[in-house]
């Protein structure tokens, strides 16, 4: 019953801190390896007034001793590679809140990737985040956006 208090203020407090004038662009997803223990994520990305700043929102599952769920809100400043290139650098930090059945955490995630064109419709990235907090970890994540 905590766990679901606790999950629900989490994504109220990612709605509310959403910009109004966020623009969604892309979905995507990514598996890899958080602490050596296997996660996938869903992402979501939310452009915020043009193409440098962006906040991905991500819900992930990862296998820790437990079956672990986890809320991820990052900021990525992106820099390009090139003039006119179509790969990106970014910087990464943001909030995360896991949770299973015994208990529920937040951290804070330090960390940056890189994005890919691979069509004119989908993208891949590789991504190094390290997450502080109780459940302290690097995790390594690649995937694809579509």
């Amino acid at each position: 019953m905590k766990t679901a208090r606790l999950f629900a203020l989490t994504i109220i407090m990612l709605a509310l801190a959403m910009n109004a004038s966020a623009e969604a662009k892309s979905f995507g997803l990514g598996a890899g390896v958080f602490d050596g223990d296997f996660a996938i994520d869903l992402r979501k990305d939310f452009y915020l007034g043009g193409d440098v700043s962006q906040i991905t929102g991500q819900a992930g599952i990862f296998t820790a001793y437990k079956t672990t769920f986890r809320l991820q809100a990052d900021y990525h400043w992106m820099i390009s590679a090139s003039e006119g290139g179509t790969s990106r650098f970014y910087p990464l930090a943001g909030l995360s809140f896991a949770f299973n059945s015994d208990t529920a955490k937040f951290g804070l995630n330090l960390g940056g990737g890189f994005n890919f064109m691979l069509t004119d419709k989908m993208a891949a990235f590789a991504e190094l985040k390290y997450t502080i907090s109780d459940w302290d970890g690097l995790g390594i994540m690649g995937g694809i956006y579509f």
